[in-house]
């Protein structure tokens, strides 16, 4: 039926099919491309919106976990605290009470000799609510005995610590007296402020 129509007719009808081709690829490229692109980036917008919003209902339900820690946190910090000397006390009193009250005779650990008390900033940590107190001691010990009172201590006290620890061999007569360790060393206390209660 092409092959009847004159030659204008052909031409026109061409022409007409490559408009409508132009036309129809026009409207492809120009509206429904764009528009798809338009929708693949609100999809993503809503993608990313839905993430965001788990993500905030996520810590929503964390919330009350993270608020019981912190109150389980604070209990056991007051807990701790309760211990702590402050500095408005007598400090030397209460280390050599302390420490004293600790070292039962099962420990088998002689501390005769408790130095001044020297309270300073916290040295670890700036900014650190808590001043510290540094308590030179020194005594006498069996290796075994020693070592279960540091120990022990340690876990006891969670806010102090020994440091500059100096061991010497013990001299003395009998095989016992060499047996014996005489230290030397610095218990760090943590000393509240008087401000901080």
């Amino acid at each position: 039926m092409f092959n009847k129509l004159s030659k204008e007719k052909k031409t026109h009808l061409v022409l007409v099919g490559l408009l409508t081709a132009g036309a129809i690829g026009g409207i492809w490229f120009g509206l429904i491309s764009m528009q798809k692109d338009k929708l693949a980036e609100i999809a993503k917008q809503t993608n990313d919106i839905r993430a965001q919003m788990n993500k905030m209902q996520q810590v929503v339900k964390e919330a009350a976990q993270v608020d019981d820690s912190l109150k389980i946190a604070t209990r056991k910090l007051g807990e701790i605290e309760t211990g702590i000397p402050t500095s408005s006390g007598d400090l030397y009193s209460w280390v050599v009470n302390a420490l004293k009250q600790f070292n039962t005779p099962g420990y088998k650990v002689d501390m005769p000799q408790f130095g001044v008390p020297s309270v300073a900033e916290m040295r670890m940590l700036p900014s650190f609510p808590y001043n510290q107190a540094t308590v030179p001691v020194s005594g006498s010990a069996y290796y075994w005995d020693f070592g279960k009172f540091l120990a022990d201590f340690e876990n006891k006290f969670p806010y102090m610590r020994v440091q500059n620890l100096n061991l010497i061999p013990g001299g003395g007569l009998t095989a016992a007296e060499r047996e014996r360790l005489i230290f030397q060393m610095e218990f760090i206390t943590l000393v509240k402020p008087a401000s901080v209660n």
